[in-house]
Parts: C-alpha cells; structure tokens; sequence
C-alpha cells in the first residue's frame, strides 16, 4: 500500500551489519588511519550508507584518536532523524568496539 508519508528511520539490520563489519576491519581500518591511506573512508561510507537510507546527501564522518582511544565522529548537520538514528546506531556498537572506540554525533 503507498503511504504519503515516507518512513524515515535507520535501517538496523543495516546498522548491526555495519558494526559487525566494523570490528573485523578494526585493525585494517587502524593501519589505514596510521598510514595515511584513506581507503577505509570509502569502505566505510559503503557500509554507513544503507543503515540512513532516508538521507540522499552525503554522509560526512571522521575517525581520529585521542589519548590511544578511537574517535569515530558522526556529523549528523542537525537533522533530527539523524540524530536520532546516530543515537541508536551509537547504542548498537558491540562492547568489544566500544572498549576502543568512542562513537561522537556532532553537528
């Protein structure tokens, strides 16, 4: 049945894949990050993508490290599906990531 009214929530199945991804990359994406190579930038967008399938602009995020703690930024333009969704994605981050990882949503 068509709805007007489009359905603007987070993929999950989506976002558990991308964690599940995420933590058998972690130390590819840890040796890119020390060497400069930003070929984890596309992989990653590859996989954010589908889990905000609502959102047809550009996904904008950064990975850092502070104090020997992963920083994943997640700039979400203050969109409040994205800020929600952000929120639920973060919450979705395996512990066995988030030991190492700080997941940020920022504006």
């Amino acid at each position: 049945m068509f709805s007007i009214f489009s359905k603007k929530s987070m993929d999950e199945l989506a976002g558990k894949n991308f964690w599940a991804w995420f933590e058998e990359q972690e130390e590819w994406i840890i040796n890119c990050i020390s060497n400069h190579d930003s070929s984890f930038v596309w992989a990653i967008d590859e996989r954010l993508k589908p889990v905000f399938p609502y959102f047809k602009k550009e996904l904008e995020f950064q990975l850092g490290s502070n104090d020997g703690k992963g920083e994943f930024f997640f700039f979400h333009f203050g969109n409040i599906n994205l800020i929600r969704d952000a929120d639920t994605l973060s919450q979705m981050m395996p512990e066995s990531i988030s030991e190492h990882w700080t997941f940020i949503a920022e504006k």
